[in-house]
């Protein structure tokens, strides 16, 4: 192990952070090591992203291998912080000059709802378990939870992970309402266009009886993570803010520390939802400034149409 001599450095987690702290390190001359609790360290890449996004998943894993490839750095699998290693113990005693925690976001954020909890796989499923499930329950060996998808679900959240569970539930509802009518669709064909696969079989989402679903989101719909929108005048832009924030600016509260943050719920109608493009017009826009959990009083369904 090629080194500068006057450091050494451990990281947990080998993941996108940790295999590029790693880098950055390593080509300085500093000696690393890098701990995971997995086997492999490709953290939320390896099931964290559906099974469509394989060339993505194929391109991201062949950069952690390359960057903790460098002769500076040595990994170090299956141990877990806290149960295989006590963390002070590596601080004190283990003779690192410093310790970088880079887990990165491997477990979900709890919903803060009061009681939330009461419905987990009740109701209620978290992302990362939901898809894990997708990406294998077709596997003959797979034997862990099973998830059976409901029509007109509501998603909390904005970010990139909300449009995937999106069109996770929008392929699986629509895939199963086409076999119910005698047609073997694959997951593949609709991930490339469920429209194109209506349109060629004679079918809309209204004729299979589906609502499709609702996502939630505290930010306003320009914050969400979609392909750029068309030019648009100022005052159109104007337009547009009123009719997808019914509340005026001021009524709203800050988002500074103990206020509650505005939530909006939009109805998806589009069933296409393609990685780095827009999911189209919302044909259903409310909005809500009561709670976090305004928005299941709101919109007067179940928290999630997902049953285990």
């Amino acid at each position: 192990m090629e080194h500068s001599g006057h450091h050494f450095i451990a990281i947990m987690g080998g993941a996108v952070a940790g295999s590029e702290a790693a880098y950055q390190l390593a080509i300085r001359g500093f000696r690393v090591v890098v701990f995971d609790q997995n086997m492999l360290p490709y953290g939320k890449i390896e099931d964290g992203l559906p099974k469509w996004h394989d060339k993505l998943r194929n391109k991201e894993e062949e950069k952690i291998d390359q960057k903790l490839s460098l002769p500076n750095v040595r990994y170090v699998p299956q141990v877990t912080l806290g149960k295989d290693i006590d963390f002070d113990d590596l601080v004190k005693n283990w003779g690192f000059t410093a310790v970088l925690l880079a887990t990165g976001a491997w477990k979900d954020r709890p919903l803060p709802v009061d009681g939330i909890d009461n419905y987990i796989n009740r109701g209620l499923v978290y992302q990362n378990p939901l898809v894990y499930w997708f990406n294998h329950y077709h596997e003959p060996n797979y034997s862990d939870r099973q998830y059976e998808i409901h029509d007109n679900a509501l998603v909390v959240g904005g970010g990139l992970a909300s449009l995937d569970v999106i069109k996770i539930l929008m392929i699986e509802t629509v895939q199963r309402a086409l076999k119910q009518r005698g047609h073997e669709v694959s997951m593949f064909a609709l991930d490339r266009s469920i429209h194109k696969v209506l349109d060629e079989l004679g079918y809309t989402l209204d004729s299979l009886g589906l609502k499709g679903c609702a996502l939630c989101y505290r930010r306003g719909a320009a914050d969400m993570p979609l392909s750029p929108l068309p030019a648009e005048t100022a005052e159109q832009k104007e337009k547009s803010r009123g009719e997808l924030d019914p509340f005026p600016r001021q009524r709203k509260p800050s988002d500074g520390a103990g206020s509650p943050k505005a939530w909006r719920a939009l109805t998806m109608r589009s069933a296409d939802i393609p990685p780095h493009t827009s999911i189209g017009e919302p044909t259903h826009v409310q909005s809500c400034h009561d709670s976090p959990s305004a928005p299941f009083r709101l919109l007067h369904r179940r928290p999630c149409g997902i049953t285990g």
